[in-house]
């Protein structure tokens, strides 16, 4: 919700049913207004506007329209964010960027770079493309409970290939799950 605020250049959002939850014991960043219509207290967010989106598409055109799958959040990011980089599988014309079932269209107006990388999601999955790389998210959460462990995770798989196609070769992914 933060970041509907911050596509709204709101300061703040109201929530409808965290009032009388524990979310403000945990959540120092939520807090408490009165309606002035109703007199009702609402539990708000702080806007959410980040200085740099990042977000994955199908397909897009050079322009920065781009398709996404309608269940994310990438057109509200994309909205809010300062800068936009949409990452996407294919580069297409732009009249062959049209949302297919599912999909969204996100306008070049809310784009500022277009990079495309063939299982640009991975590890996580692109529906109708690719699964998600459970072996993969498994090995990343086991090293990331370590420090050390973490630095070499790092060093193995982001700092390490020279590029994506380097990458995609050392987690032996193949678009069908590793």
């Amino acid at each position: 919700m933060g970041l509907q605020a911050g596509v709204h250049n709101l300061p703040f959002i109201p929530l409808i049913g965290l009032t009388g939850s524990d979310y403000l014991k945990y959540r120092p960043d939520l807090k408490t207004v009165i309606d002035p219509y109703t007199g009702n207290e609402y539990v708000t967010s702080p806007a959410i506007i980040p200085d740099v989106g990042v977000i994955h598409g199908y397909k897009g055109d050079r322009f920065g329209g781009i398709t996404t799958h309608s269940y994310r959040e990438d057109r509200l990011i994309a909205m809010a964010a300062e800068v936009t980089i949409a990452v996407v599988e294919e580069l297409l014309e732009p009249d062959e960027v049209i949302p297919g079932l599912y999909e969204i269209y996100i306008s070049p107006l809310h784009i500022d770079a277009v990079v495309v990388a063939d299982c640009g999601a991975h590890p996580t999955a692109c529906p109708g493309k690719y699964e998600t790389d459970y072996k993969h998210l498994d090995a990343y959460v086991a090293a990331s409970k370590d420090e050390d462990l973490f630095q070499q995770y790092l060093e193995q798989y982001i700092f390490g290939p020279k590029d994506h196609e380097e990458y995609l070769e050392k987690v032996r992914f193949n678009g069908r799950g590793s």
